[in-house]
């Protein structure tokens, strides 16, 4: 038997009481909240996205003049993503919040975004994951755990690859690494595709895994590395801008919690969330535009790779990947169709920010 299983969920429920007890409350007394909800946040409070998921808490509470109170809690107080979204499924828990990379044990619904360079721009990403169509079949899935899909945030774009003491040049410079991964299995496969091993460490965890040798390197956006303080104590010295693979930052909520809401409560909450990732989508902007400043001061190497070296790794990685993946659950034809049809063209604005040259 396994004893650390048996004793972290019973630990997340005394740390969830302890924030507040469990669950929306509504309140008889005056002057205070009649709703108050507990939101978990995987990320640091210095995160770009948990800026966001403030900003939608101060929207809710402005919008309702008071009635709704949302208690933010960074850093995984309550538990890694893994856990505190089964809080959400098992009504411990009105909110949760991490990358939908981690989400992968608790439901499949989000995976197919993570196919390796099916985007090549936040513009066409945006438009799939919030096109009405696609995210129907998300709902249908989300639903068969008892959690439905609530917002969505930029985490500062897609993955680049970091590394600590070496730098890419060529494809084969990847082989026998070890990188990190998330609980994605598609980021694993992705690593795999490249030669490397992908090895699944819990975020808290990736800067003593760094130091301490067991990885080599680690695929994170921009603001991932200098939240984390990677480009401190040469944990990673280089990053190679390849964009490659998408990955947003997901908020759900327990479904029968938010069933036994009154209409206004919904509506506000609903409203607030839109006006929160529209908020957000300039303010991640500024932030990736100043996260990569610093790295590059820090002296952190950010480089893009060689056009050949670039479209061999992109075709190698979708030729090895996708097919690996696509009829699992989660990841149907119906659904890729969809996303490919909704997605649109590149445009021309990238993801949003500049690299140096």
């Amino acid at each position: 038997m396994n004893i650390r299983r048996m004793i972290i969920p019973v630990v997340l429920l005394i740390m969830i009481a302890i924030v507040g007890g469990c669950g929306s409350s509504a309140s008889g007394n005056e002057g205070e909240p009649e709703y108050k909800f507990k939101m978990s946040n995987v990320s640091e409070e210095s995160n770009v996205v948990s800026a966001g998921l403030e900003k939608f808490a101060e929207l809710a509470n402005s919008k309702s003049d008071g009635r709704i109170q949302i208690d933010v809690i960074h850093g995984a107080q309550l538990g890694t993503g893994v856990e505190t979204f089964e809080a959400v499924r098992n009504g411990n828990l009105d909110f949760a919040a991490d990358s939908f990379a981690n989400l992968n044990s608790v439901t499949p619904a989000f995976e197919i975004f993570h196919l390796p360079f099916l985007f090549e721009s936040k513009e066409q990403a945006w438009n799939a994951v919030l096109d009405e169509n696609v995210m129907g079949l998300v709902n249908e899935e989300l639903g068969e755990q008892g959690v439905r899909f609530f917002s969505v945030l930029d985490m500062g774009g897609p993955r680049q690859i970091s590394t600590t003491d070496f730098k890419i040049e060529k494809i084969n410079d990847l082989t026998g690494k070890s990188i990190r991964a998330s609980r994605s299995p598609m980021e694993v496969a992705m690593h795999e595709a490249w030669g490397a091993a992908g090895q699944t460490v819990d975020w808290p965890e990736v800067p003593e895994s760094l130091r301490l040798g067991m990885v080599d390197g680690v695929t994170v956006s921009y603001p991932y590395i200098r939240s984390a303080s990677l480009h401190e104590g040469n944990l990673v010295k280089y990053i190679a801008d390849v964009n490659a693979q998408w990955f947003s930052y997901v908020t759900v909520v327990n479904q029968d919690m938010w069933d036994g809401l009154p209409e206004d409560i919904q509506e506000i909450l609903t409203e607030a969330a839109r006006e929160a990732e529209e908020w957000h989508h300039e303010y991640v902007g500024e932030k990736v535009e100043e996260d990569i400043q610093i790295l590059t001061e820090a002296g952190v190497e950010i480089y893009t790779l060689p056009e050949e070296t670039y479209e061999e790794l992109k075709e190698m990685t979708i030729d090895k990947v996708w097919d690996q993946f696509i009829g699992d659950p989660g990841i149907s034809q119906e659904k890729l169709d969809l996303i490919q049809e909704a997605k649109g063209p590149v445009g021309d604005k990238g993801w949003g920010y500049t690299i140096p040259e």
